[in-house]
């Protein structure tokens, strides 16, 4: 299995799951690291734009927290189509 198809695991887990969120940094950060060295920059940076933002997330709940965890984790999911897309198309 690929890079992308663990964490693609790992973030349907954490839907599945919402209080393993402490593995999923854990795992996103080791495999998102993995791709990102194979990446332009912009995809780290955006990859702990993302991390930051759900280390956040899990200190509010509901109406207090500024963005919807869904969508959040959407964007998790769109990171991982623009990643693989771009590894397919030679980096």
């Amino acid at each position: 299995m690929t890079d992308v198809g663990r964490l693609r695991e790992r973030l349907a887990e954490l839907r599945g799951e919402p209080r393993a969120i402490d593995s999923f940094l854990s795992d996103w950060r080791a495999g998102a690291a993995a791709l990102c060295a194979r990446l332009p920059p912009r995809f780290a940076e955006v990859s702990q734009d993302l991390l930051t933002r759900l280390e956040s997330s899990r200190l509010f709940s509901g109406d207090a927290c500024a963005f919807s965890r869904d969508d959040l984790l959407d964007a998790f999911a769109v990171w991982l189509d623009k990643a693989e897309a771009r590894l397919d198309a030679g980096g």
